[in-house]
């Protein structure tokens, strides 16, 4: 077991390496995926020792979906592109049976969801190093884009570019957010507390414009609901002949204007430097807002475009995963003989990418999938709240929402750290469900300790 938890651990820290600890054999292969093979091994010692086979959450619409897209292979029309592809789908599905299996009805369940959490607070860190050196006067490292070359770095970690670190970070956001608001205990304390400020912190200083948008969804949706509450309280009181104004203790009240004075302290001083160096207007390039150039824009719409007609042309069976860019490259010309090639031409956004691929048939057990780890995980949280597990599931499930609602103008669904948050959603999912929690106690008296800690406090 300590085996299989030093690479999942490792898989988790080095999943959104892009530009470090990878080598192109005809295509991009990451250290994490290396090791995540090793991973999957162990996870098949376990199913014949075990004699038994857990089913993730999905799962059977999962194996329907890749059946369907492997029967139709031929579609591609490159073996090599299609192979490829298809064979790194199998493998990501692979990872989500191999983690479930191992972690499906485990004690280490826990350990598996604070090491997960761990590894977003460690691409933070690296995230803020690489804005902070050049403050200091610092050479930084691996910065692919500039707010003010050489001083300010739109934070990126070890993605190629800000967008993606966005789009990676979302996730930990949203799951640390939702973990603190549900008062689970898995993320007490104050040192948790600050790791969600500093990721709110890096999410904001990578400049992505998609990321700012969802994290003002987030922002509004959360808002709406303390808003709601209020105003239920207050009809309530003014209902019953009386209305009382609760104060804030003097401690948090002393906290409140500390922090308060502290935040404008730094960020006045700070807005009129960069006012005085950089243009604000800058950060709206390529969205087409206040006359600024909309070159990302007209960019991704092209791309949609491109997509839809691949649909329109082979509306009912598809092209495979890899096939869409074979399609969308043939309409201008291009012969993709290969992955350096058709990275160029991927289907965009991702669920037209996928619908391009499956076909309108393909596409619903893709889209039951999807529910399942969304939508479906969710309630699924809220039907066995208040139970500590639920209280991450629905952290997961969360986060898995608004990672798709970032991938509506981003590309490829074969991103490494999404197929891993699908199977840390179906591990916890499947403990939840499968595990009661008095058997989490009634194990060995050497593990007690450790294992009574991870009793929901509500018990």
């Amino acid at each position: 077991m300590k085996f299989a938890n030093w690479m999942i651990g490792i898989c988790f820290f080095t999943a959104s390496f892009d530009i470090i600890l990878t080598v192109n054999v005809g295509g991009s292969v990451r250290f994490t995926q290396m090791v995540m093979l090793l991973f999957c091994f162990a996870a098949m010692a376990k199913v014949l020792q075990e004699r038994r086979l857990l089913w993730p959450l999905g799962g059977t619409a999962l194996v329907i979906w890749i059946a369907w897209l492997g029967f139709f292979l031929p579609q591609a029309g490159s073996w090599l592109v299609g192979l490829q592809m298809f064979g790194l789908l199998l493998y990501s599905a692979a990872g989500v049976f191999a983690v479930v299996q191992v972690y499906g009805r485990s004690t280490q369940i826990e350990w598996l969801m604070k090491i997960y959490m761990a590894s977003f607070v460690f691409i933070m860190g690296v995230g803020l190093m690489q804005f902070a050196l050049p403050l200091i006067g610092l050479h930084s490292f691996y910065v692919s884009e500039w707010i003010l070359h050489g001083k300010l770095a739109r934070i990126n970690g070890f993605t190629q570019e800000p967008s993606y670190y966005a789009t990676y970070m979302i996730l930990g956001w949203i799951m640390l957010v939702e973990l603190r608001v549900s008062r689970a205990r898995i993320a007490r304390g104050r040192w948790w507390g600050l790791a969600t400020i500093l990721i709110t912190i890096a999410l904001f200083l990578c400049t992505s414009k998609s990321g700012w948008a969802v994290m003002l969804i987030e922002m509004l949706a959360r808002s709406s609901v303390f808003t709601w509450r209020g105003l239920r309280y207050l009809a309530l009181q003014v209902s019953d002949g009386r209305l009382s104004l609760p104060l804030p203790r003097r401690s948090r009240l002393v906290k409140l204007v500390l922090g308060l004075c502290l935040l404008f302290a730094v960020s006045i001083p700070s807005a009129q430097w960069l006012f005085k160096h950089v243009d604000p207007i800058v950060f709206l390039n390529g969205s087409g807002l206040a006359n600024t150039p909309s070159h990302s824009l007209d960019i991704r719409s092209r791309d949609a475009a491109k997509t839809w007609r691949a649909i329109k042309d082979h509306p009912v069976v598809g092209r495979s995963l890899g096939g869409v860019s074979v399609e969308i490259a043939e309409n201008y010309g291009v012969h993709v003989t290969s992955m350096d090639v058709a990275r160029h031409w991927w289907g965009f956004p991702v669920l037209l990418d996928v619908l391009a691929a499956s076909g309108v048939f393909g596409f619903i057990p893709f889209l039951i999938f999807l529910y399942a780890n969304t939508v479906g995980a969710y309630r699924l949280a809220n039907r066995y709240m208040p139970d500590e597990r639920a209280k991450w599931l629905r952290a997961l499930a969360r986060a898995m929402i608004f990672e798709w609602l970032m991938l509506l103008v981003d590309q490829n669904i074969l991103r490494v750290y999404l197929w891993y948050h699908f199977a840390m959603l179906a591990a916890v999912a499947y403990h939840l469900v499968h595990v009661p929690v008095l058997e989490m106690v009634s194990v060995r008296s050497r593990f007690s300790w450790r294992l009574l800690r991870a009793v929901p406090y509500s018990l």
